[in-house]
């Protein structure tokens, strides 16, 4: 069912700052930015993707953790086969036409994340 790592989301409360600080601090080149909603960005020498989401100033989505994602072929597959054994699951959506997307949960309350390939 899954094929590779996908990427890790960052949910940041300032987007233009996180953007800036991602591509000029740490070297980050801009696969797509639909800013202030979403960025795709890789750091070509560690071979590693990393998207930049906003969230509310309060939100605990910022400094609790990255969400691992996973690359899924069929992304409705995967989400009835982990339904199936009990794994709660989010359903996949689509933003500003990215690929489909999903947040799954672990046995703890931890989210993961599930990315359509293309």
């Amino acid at each position: 069912m899954f094929e590779r790592f996908s990427h890790v989301m960052m949910y940041v409360t300032d987007f233009p700052r996180a953007l800036k600080w991602y591509t000029e601090t740490l070297g980050c080149q801009v696969n797509f930015s639909h800013a202030p909603h979403y960025a795709s960005l890789r750091l070509e020498s560690a071979g590693l993707r990393i998207d930049l989401h906003p969230t509310e100033a309060d939100s605990r989505d910022v400094g609790h953790g990255p969400i691992p994602y996973l690359g899924v072929r069929d992304i409705e597959a995967a989400l009835r086969a982990l339904a199936a054994k009990g794994v709660k699951t989010g359903k996949a959506r689509s933003e500003s036409g990215s690929p489909k997307f999903a947040t799954i949960w672990d046995s703890e309350g931890n989210a993961l994340g599930l990315q359509e390939l293309g």
